[in-house]
């Protein structure tokens, strides 16, 4: 895997090491179109452990189905933090502790190294695995295997988008210049604002200074909100759609203040999609830990529009990477390229003269 000049990761393949086997077209899924599927059961649910959905980005469900498999004597695999090259890395975890650096969003492109073989190595041991990751990851991960493997349990999350890594790292890099002090610790998702207002929190190895702004301050949460520095791929994600062949697919329950209001503290409820039997018996085996209640796929495809629609990038997202290698200034350049341009100026403006005039309805 190689970083382009976005700081994506990418394949690269040796010419020299080929052999023409054809094996990389074959599980390409741009070449391989997976098919849509419908969940099994879906489900409002949040973790009964008040301190476990603080320290979590949504309910904690994925810290419940985790240590079920801990509890096995098997191992998790998910995202964590690099502090020291503030990059994301798929890592295993095999006991309580490391499974804390797995838990809240990461949104940033995720290096997955040899996570797959890895999960692999501990199948062909006998050891029961969870992975979990975005979509496209799920998706790989099951090729690599290439069959249907009983002790692995594969747990998606409803991506929104793959971040650049290095657009973070000049945005960390600007914070650490800021504070005169190195990040230890990022929640993308911080609740503690509140969970449907999340915020970016950030410390430093300086006890006394912190950072945290609600994701319509700070800077890096706009620019991923808006496309602005988004994997190209993900604006026409292959894997939507339930595509991936995960048995459980995870996500913010952002209706739950209407289907069920008695169960939003705002402190977080998840959206639980059982999509195999496999995924369904994993979530029957936590629920003596979780408040539940059944629910349906109608509920979570109309406020989790990126379970089946990818959204298209920001008309200046080719200015960002046309500019951010030059500049340390993240900040300034995120505010300047979503400013909006004179047209949609001038487009909101004969909007609201309309809607005055009565000629055009207010949005519902």
């Amino acid at each position: 895997m190689k970083a382009d000049s976005e700081g994506f990761l990418y394949p690269e393949i040796d010419a020299k090491a080929c052999i023409s086997c054809g094996k990389c077209r074959r599980v390409c899924p741009v070449l391989n179109r997976l098919q849509p599927r419908e969940p099994l059961a879906v489900y409002a649910a949040r973790a009964n452990d008040t301190v476990l959905r603080l320290a979590s980005s949504s309910g904690g469900l994925f810290s419940l189905l985790a240590r079920q498999t801990l509890a096995k004597g098997g191992v998790v695999f998910g995202a964590a933090w690099d502090y020291a090259t503030h990059t994301v890395k798929i890592v295993s975890a095999r006991n309580e502790g490391e499974l804390a650096a797995l838990r809240g969003s990461k949104y940033v492109q995720a290096d997955v190294g040899v996570a797959y073989e890895e999960a692999r190595a501990a199948l062909q041991k006998g050891t029961p695995v969870l992975y979990s990751g975005t979509p496209c990851q799920i998706a790989a991960l099951n090729r690599f295997l290439g069959r249907p493997q009983a002790n692995l349990l594969t747990v998606e999350v409803i991506c929104h988008a793959a971040p650049s890594p290095l657009a973070f790292r000049k945005y960390a890099a600007q914070r650490e210049r800021e504070a005169g002090s190195p990040i230890t610790r990022i929640f993308s998702r911080s609740k503690k604002c509140s969970w449907k207002r999340y915020a970016m929190s950030l410390a430093f190895h300086a006890k006394d200074i912190a950072y945290l702004k609600p994701a319509s301050d700070d800077t890096f949460l706009r620019g991923f909100l808006a496309e602005l520095y988004n994997r190209t791929s993900c604006h026409a994600c292959s894997v939507r759609e339930l595509r991936s062949g995960a048995d459980i697919t995870l996500a913010d329950y952002w209706n739950v203040h209407q289907k069920f209001p008695a169960m939003d503290d705002d402190k977080g409820v998840s959206a639980v999609l059982a999509n195999t039997e496999k995924g369904a018996v994993a979530f029957a085996a936590i629920q003596a830990d979780c408040t539940v209640a059944a629910s349906d796929f109608a509920d979570i495809r109309r406020t989790n529009l990126a379970v089946y629609r990818s959204s298209p990038p920001h008309p200046r997202r080719g200015l960002f990477f046309a500019q951010i290698a030059q500049t340390d200034d993240f900040d300034a350049l995120v505010v300047r390229l979503l400013r909006p341009t004179l047209k949609a100026r001038i487009r909101r403006l004969g909007g609201r003269i309309l809607r005055k005039l009565g000629l055009r309805r207010p949005a519902a």
